[in-house]
């Protein structure tokens, strides 16, 4: 059975963030991410919620394991996919709402996308 510390490296690894990024958008520093990462300290209560923001996962996937792999999330695709958020987007917000649509089931996603970007050939 996986420990937390290794649940939150997964997690954080597949929302292609390092552990200075992840650290940043905490708050905190990168030795503190690598110390929960690697069993020696755990992040308090007040810390869980914005964790499970930053990284896209619920509580009870990190805390517990409890819910999907990341691979199926991703539907098959790698997990670095959302590793060029980080690079593209202009400032946080874009950032969390580029990775919130990559893990995005493919029709949620088609959904979103022609609500946003309508066919002007199915105009109504």
């Amino acid at each position: 059975m996986k420990r937390f510390a290794d649940r939150l490296r997964e997690a954080r690894v597949a929302a292609g963030l390092t552990q200075e990024q992840l650290g940043f958008s905490l708050g905190i520093t990168k030795s503190s991410v690598s110390a929960w990462e690697n069993g020696r300290e755990t992040p308090s209560f007040r810390m869980l919620p914005a964790l499970r923001r930053e990284l896209g996962r619920s509580l009870d996937e990190l805390i517990c394991g409890a819910g999907p792999e990341p691979s199926a999330i991703k539907e098959g695709k790698p997990a670095y996919v959302a590793r060029e958020a980080s690079t593209v987007a202009r400032d946080e917000k874009e950032r969390a709402l580029l990775l919130r649509y990559r893990g995005l089931p493919a029709k949620r996603r088609a959904a979103l996308l022609d609500l946003l970007l309508p066919d002007p050939d199915n105009a109504r």
